[in-house]
């Protein structure tokens, strides 16, 4: 055997079949599941095998043609046949309408030619092989033209269930499929009747009809490199990847972003998905530290979940709260973190608001009755361990509020209630407690007075407040006069009740010391 007809032979028969095999391989880690898949690189498969029979075929004294021709051309062309019918059948629609028979019915032709073969049953020992220039060719005779026509009709059939399955179904990407496989039956089918009635000699290899698994090779790749008829699995994760509005983003242990979504682009303001380090876009030093330490209890945990963390907005004034899922991936010797930041800056704010709503007064945001109790029997259990300074009880109550409401309006007294919350305010310092009873009651903890006097001077100082402090409305001066009553902890009381009760005594005492006053008394 020559070079040049070795040559030949691999160009003509182990090139194509390398080609089909690496494709089914392509085909069928696209999308496994995908019943289209799977029978298309069945098919790539089977032509595969052919390609390689026939080279082993000519590779072999002619006498062995007979036997193996009816073992590979006729044992694996009906098998074939009966995956492109499956393959038809489901892309056209059509196979519903076949219920328990599908898809047995496609392959019975293929397992009799199995079981015949196997009982030495020879329907192909009538025909002759004679050797025309390097190829071990077929006498053309009444079988190999009954062989040829029968395969022409099964390819008109297969055309016909495509037409049918087109006007079927409406769905636009299996249609265009249809209309992709119509395509190719057409082109086999000129090609069966144009090199398999006609005699070329040694012109062309034998059985010139194998070569349409070249052809459906030659399509599948166009359909997945331009028309995306095999939809790779990993282009829909992608996809999804890509319209997330969860930001998603990969780095390797240096922070250099792999890969990024576009959510996650905005997040960071990211211009364009490139080699850049993600650290670059933390900004501030309060967003690189939440970073390092996301990153280092990744490392610790392996996975987290539901992480809360805060960034500083580089963009707006603000905080951004997000959630995070993180885990960390280890592939040989390379390291990398796949982080998804569900953004709920919304959310907290909307939970902030529910718990300043279920602490606050609404009227003059101070604290109200329920959180300044919960947070005045903490504070005693604290001071109680070691009470190294005096600390008092205040209970406030307005003087003639009633009559303010009735003369002016209960919208002018609500604004009078805030003008009272404004001056207790300023008047105890940021770790006082002070809240709104309810009504014009107020209450005060003040803590770290040095002595007694200091008390009556903080008491001095509040009484010269209200009275510098008055509520004007259309130039009317509307004097805040309270009635204050204290009680010390903890000679006059350990509980809440306690100096409650103490303190709403010397109150009712300090209210009525100011009547006596106006009245001369």
């Amino acid at each position: 055997m020559s070079i040049s007809q070795i040559c030949i032979y691999i160009a003509v028969y182990i090139l194509p079949a390398l080609y089909m095999f690496g494709l089914a391989c392509i085909v069928i880690a696209q999308h496994a599941k995908r019943l289209e898949n799977r029978l298309i690189a069945t098919m790539l498969f089977i032509y595969c095998i052919v390609f390689l029979g026939e080279l082993f075929r000519h590779l072999l004294p002619i006498n062995y043609s007979t036997s193996l021709v009816e073992i590979i051309l006729g044992s694996l062309g009906v098998l074939t046949i009966g995956v492109s019918f499956h393959l038809y059948m489901y892309v056209a629609d059509l196979h519903k309408l076949m219920k328990t028979v599908y898809p047995f019915l496609f392959y019975i032709p293929f397992i009799c030619l199995v079981i015949i073969q196997l009982l030495g049953l020879n329907f192909f020992s009538s025909v002759t092989y004679n050797l025309e220039g390097i190829w071990h060719k077929p006498v053309v005779d009444e079988t190999y033209y009954i062989t040829l026509t029968i395969a022409v009709l099964l390819n008109v059939v297969l055309l016909f269930i495509l037409v049918i399955g087109n006007r079927k179904v409406f769905d636009r990407k299996r249609k265009k499929l249809l209309r992709f496989l119509m395509l190719y039956s057409i082109t086999t089918l000129v090609m069966k009747i144009g090199f398999g009635y006609p005699s070329y000699s040694e012109s062309f290899p034998p059985y010139p009809i194998i070569f349409e698994g070249l052809i459906f090779s030659v399509f599948i790749s166009f359909s997945y490199l331009h028309n995306d008829l095999l939809p790779n699995i990993t282009k829909h994760y992608q996809t999804l990847f890509d319209i997330s509005p969860i930001s998603i983003i990969i780095v390797n242990e240096n922070m250099d972003i792999i890969e990024i979504n576009n959510q996650g682009m905005i997040l960071i303001g990211m211009q364009k998905s490139s080699e850049l380090n993600l650290m670059k876009f933390a900004q501030t030093k309060h967003n690189k530290n939440q970073l390092h330490k996301l990153i280092y209890d990744i490392q610790r945990e392996g996975i987290v979940q539901d992480y809360p963390i805060t960034l500083e907005n580089i963009f707006n004034d603000g905080t951004l709260h997000f959630s995070v899922d993180a885990k960390m991936v280890i592939t040989g010797e390379e390291k990398n973190y796949y982080a998804m930041l569900r953004d709920v800056t919304s959310e907290v704010k909307k939970e902030k608001v529910i718990l300043h709503m279920a602490y606050h007064d609404v009227l003059t945001d101070l604290h109200n009755r329920a959180y300044f109790v919960t947070q005045l029997r903490k504070k005693l259990v604290e001071i109680s361990k070691s009470p190294i300074s005096e600390s008092v009880f205040v209970l406030i109550d307005l003087n003639n509020f009633k009559s303010i409401n009735d003369s002016f309006g209960h919208q002018i007294g609500d604004q009078v209630l805030h003008h009272t919350a404004s001056i207790l305010k300023q008047s105890v310092s940021e770790n006082a407690l002070v809240a709104r009873l309810g009504g014009d009651e107020f209450v005060l903890f003040l803590q770290d007075f040095n002595s007694r006097e200091k008390i009556s001077e903080w008491l001095y100082h509040l009484r010269s407040t209200f009275e510098k402090s008055s509520f004007y409305y259309n130039d009317i001066e509307i004097k805040i006069e309270p009635s204050i009553g204290i009680s010390i902890f903890p000679e006059q009381g350990t509980t809440f009740e306690d100096l409650f009760n103490q303190a709403d005594l010397n109150m009712y005492i300090d209210k009525e010391n100011s009547k006596s006053k106006k009245l001369g008394v």
